[in-house]
């Protein structure tokens, strides 16, 4: 089986309609849709889902996984069940969409070895906690155990419902520390948990990509093909694929090797040509692909 290649429709800055039909002209297989700004969860009805099937597969593609972006990490207490019940709106479209893969913000997965990130309440002084000004909030006593904890609990009932609506959830993820990884998933027992392979985020913080994927690659379900420079600094700065220090010569054909069989989006993140840079990363990446879609 070749590799897949998508790409998500939010990229081309248009409606959707014209974006899935802009999407076509790449030459991939399938297009990736946005349940926040594009299909919205809490709005979409049965008619107009199956207009958008619709007009997807006249453009002989296919609907290569959602996407939830949140603003806050998945385990953030601000916000936290408006932002458990889009997804779980957005965890319900897949099956209606022909597809199955949701992706969705893990944030940062906090360490359950360490006890507290901050200092407690109990060492906080009297005046201080009389002082209307002072800079403590009432989270600064959560420790990364407890953290780590809502985290495990949340995902288990997620993937319970996925059970139930034929969802399987990627985790995007804020780095790649596979201890915490390979935790994290020994603790969700309730239903099929996936990792998402972010190139750029692995770069960015400072990982091998063609390691990361070999560690884990029992557990990678997507791959967002986004590519990345380190600066001098040591942060890290998207760019488009092919332009970075991603080594896709190494990455594609391990993928395939591995036998592979999620999809693979081209993204841009940023930048003022995000379309241009896609269809170029796509243009890149089919070369190093053989018999690409057959």
């Amino acid at each position: 089986m070749s590799l897949r290649l998508a790409v998500a429709t939010e990229d081309f800055a248009s409606s959707l309609k014209k974006a899935i039909g802009l999407a076509a002209t790449c030459e991939v297989t399938g297009v990736r849709l946005n349940t926040r700004s594009e299909v919205p969860a809490a709005e979409a009805t049965e008619s107009s889902l199956r207009q958008i099937l619709l007009y997807v597969r006249e453009r002989q593609l296919q609907v290569a996984g959602l996407s939830c972006p949140t603003r806050h990490a998945l385990h953030d207490p601000e916000y936290l069940e408006p932002r458990i019940e889009i997804i779980r709106r957005s965890m319900s479209l897949t099956q209606k969409l022909g597809t199955s893969e949701l992706l969705i913000r893990c944030g940062r997965i906090p360490d359950p070895d360490v006890e507290s990130e901050a200092v407690s309440a109990a060492t906080v002084s009297i005046d201080e906690q009389a002082n209307p000004f002072t800079f403590a909030s009432p989270s600064a006593a959560t420790s990364p155990a407890a953290e780590f904890s809502l985290l495990c609990e949340l995902l288990n009932d997620l993937t319970q419902h996925g059970n139930h609506v034929g969802c399987v959830l990627n985790l995007q993820l804020a780095g790649y520390d596979l201890r915490l990884i390979k935790r994290l998933l020994s603790e969700v027992r309730t239903g099929p948990l996936n990792i998402v392979l972010d190139p750029a985020t692995a770069v960015m913080t400072g990982a091998s990509v063609t390691t990361t994927y070999r560690d884990l690659y029992q557990h990678v379900g997507y791959t967002r093909a986004r590519d990345a420079v380190r600066d001098v600094d040591g942060a890290g700065v998207e760019v488009g694929v092919g332009d970075g220090v991603v080594d896709w010569v190494e990455l594609m054909p391990t993928l395939e090797e591995a036998d592979y069989n999620g999809w693979i989006c081209v993204e841009r993140a940023g930048g003022d040509t995000r379309a241009d840079d896609v269809r170029r990363g796509v243009s890149y990446l089919k070369t190093l692909i053989p018999n690409t879609g057959d």
